[in-house]
């Protein structure tokens, strides 16, 4: 008797539709087909498996410190920087190649045009806005 009640606490019916249905019977099948057996490769255990996966990172949401960056705002920052660097390359080097008498090349001196900065950031926006849809 006791192990009867203990076996029904445990369980949860859960009712899944049909159009998730169909994308966990697609992987179960991709289990099988990858030798699994019909005891680890069933519906029930693959859904219970993905409600593990789903509790984790619901937890892990839940515990982040709301300073701590996460892997795409770190990416987001690393790519920004490379991007800003390539167009900071291209302008140098597009500035040289067209200043034929070397003479007029002013050294240590910053002269950019004054809405080249804006312009830049709207094009490493939108090129950031392209990776990180």
């Amino acid at each position: 008797m006791i192990d009867n009640e203990m076996s029904k606490r445990n369980r949860v019916y859960l009712t899944v539709p049909y159009s998730l249905l169909e994308k966990v019977d697609m992987h179960v099948e991709k289990r099988l087909e990858d030798g699994e057996s019909r005891d680890v490769a069933n519906r029930s255990s693959f859904v219970m498996e993905m409600f593990k996966l789903g509790l984790r990172v619901y937890e892990n949401k839940i515990n982040k410190d709301e300073s701590e960056r996460t892997l795409d705002d770190k990416l987001e920052l690393i790519a920004k920087n490379v991007l800003i660097n390539g167009f900071m390359t291209d302008a140098i080097f597009g500035i040289t190649k067209e200043v034929i008498d070397k003479s007029l090349v002013v050294r240590n001196a910053s002269l950019l045009e004054p809405d080249w900065p804006k312009e830049m950031k709207q094009m490493v926006a939108g090129k950031l806005l392209e990776y990180f849809k």
